[in-house]
């Protein structure tokens, strides 16, 4: 891959409908696209997995990545790195 888009997940479940759509729509090919839930409490993750439902060709570029508890955005961050290609 030559672009990998991190998008740490904790409380935007205002805002991830609109970001991974956009995401989504990108042309470009060579992209992975690493979402880290960060022990979210709302519905964040549920909605993200509707939009995702909605791109099935983006399936195998898409990686969904757990933290157990909330570690922070700089570790969510550092998570979505080391599973980056």
């Amino acid at each position: 891959m030559k672009v990998s888009v991190i998008v740490p997940i904790y409380k935007v479940e205002q805002f991830i409908a609109r970001c991974a759509t956009s995401l989504m729509k990108q042309t470009l090919q060579e992209v992975e696209f690493i979402f880290v839930n960060d022990a979210t409490p709302d519905e964040s993750l549920s909605i993200l997995e509707e939009v995702l439902a909605a791109y099935p060709e983006r399936k195998k570029y898409v990686k969904i990545l757990q933290h157990s508890v909330n570690q922070g955005l700089p570790a969510a961050r550092n998570t979505g790195l080391e599973a980056s290609e």
